[in-house]
C-alpha cells in the first residue's frame, strides 16, 4: 500500500511539472525493466538506455539497484515522450512480478526476431493496452 502511494506521488509530482524537458522537447524516452543477479526485475525510465544502466551497474542509480549487479536489460520501449514514460512506469510498478513476466513476454514474442530487446511503443499492442486501459483511472 504504501508503495503505490509513493508512486502516485512522485506522478503527481511529475504532472505537476508537467515533465517537461526544456533542453530538448524533441527526446525521445524510454521505458526499460532490467533483472538484478538476485531475480528482482526494476523498471524505470530515461532518455539515455547505456548511460542509465552503467549508472545502475556503478552503483550511482537507483538505491534499490545498489550493489545488485549486472543488470540484465530485459525489455526497453523507445519512442514515448516523457509524460506516456512517466506514466507508463508508475502503471507498471504497480504490477506484480508474474504480470510484468506475462507482459513483458507477450511483448517479446511479436518481436523475437531481434537481437536487443528494444522495441518501439506506437508497435506494441500489449503495453499500449497497459496504458489505455488504466488511463482512465489516472486523474
Amino acid at each position: 500500500m504504501h508503495f503505490d502511494r509513493v508512486i502516485y506521488k512522485k506522478f503527481l509530482i511529475a504532472r505537476k511539472y508537467k515533465l517537461n524537458d526544456k533542453k530538448n522537447p524533441d527526446t525521445t524516452w524510454l521505458l526499460y525493466i532490467v533483472e538484478n543477479t538476485m531475480g528482482h526485475w526494476y523498471t524505470g525510465i530515461t532518455n539515455d538506455l547505456d548511460r542509465r544502466i552503467a549508472q545502475h551497474n556503478s552503483g550511482k542509480g537507483a538505491k534499490s539497484l545498489r550493489g545488485k549487479g549486472p543488470l540484465k536489460l530485459i525489455i526497453a520501449l523507445s519512442g514515448l515522450s516523457k509524460v506516456q514514460a512517466a506514466k507508463l512506469e508508475w502503471q507498471v510498478k504497480k504490477l506484480n512480478k508474474r504480470q510484468k513476466v506475462q507482459l513483458v513476454t507477450t511483448s517479446l514474442a511479436a518481436v523475437s526476431e531481434r537481437t536487443k530487446p528494444v522495441i518501439d511503443f506506437d508497435t506494441n499492442v500489449s503495453f499500449s493496452k497497459l496504458i489505455s486501459a488504466n488511463e482512465s483511472s489516472i486523474v
